[in-house]
């Protein structure tokens, strides 16, 4: 199953956590989304971790789209976009990272506008949660 991790503008959070996820597990599918696109550019702060890092290169970022809701997991930063896809997407299978990872309901902070250090809380956060995936 296709895992896709969704977040606002797929500039901060989700790539980081696709890039990631698909360094860490080699034998599933990851990709990442955003509710409001409105940049075709990752921030440069995630970019600066995913390098230095090592990490395998995020895909572009791009508008959450039905045809990526179905047969997917989606998985969500905040209680917000949880509800937001809900809404439009009934039958969505969403989860929180936190709640997929261990059952919680942490939510991932947006780190957009804020300092090198923000964007390393919420990698190292991310990274956390994703080390906890039973895939």
């Amino acid at each position: 199953m296709k895992m896709i991790f969704v977040c606002t503008g797929n500039t901060c959070r989700s790539p980081l956590a696709e890039s990631y996820a698909k360094t860490r597990f080699k034998n599933a599918e990851f990709a990442s989304r955003g509710l409001m696109v409105i940049s075709s550019d990752t921030s440069k702060a995630s970019i600066d971790i995913i390098e230095r890092e090592s990490l395998a290169p995020p895909t572009s970022p791009e508008q959450l789209k039905e045809e990526d809701v179905e047969g997917s997991l989606l998985l969500v930063m905040t209680p917000e976009h949880k509800m937001a896809i809900e809404q439009r997407h009934p039958d969505a299978n969403v989860k929180l990272i936190s709640e997929f990872a261990d059952g919680s309901t942490e939510p991932i902070a947006d780190p957009y506008g804020g300092s090198a250090k923000n964007y390393e809380v919420v990698y190292n956060q991310l990274r956390s949660f994703i080390d906890k995936f039973d895939l």
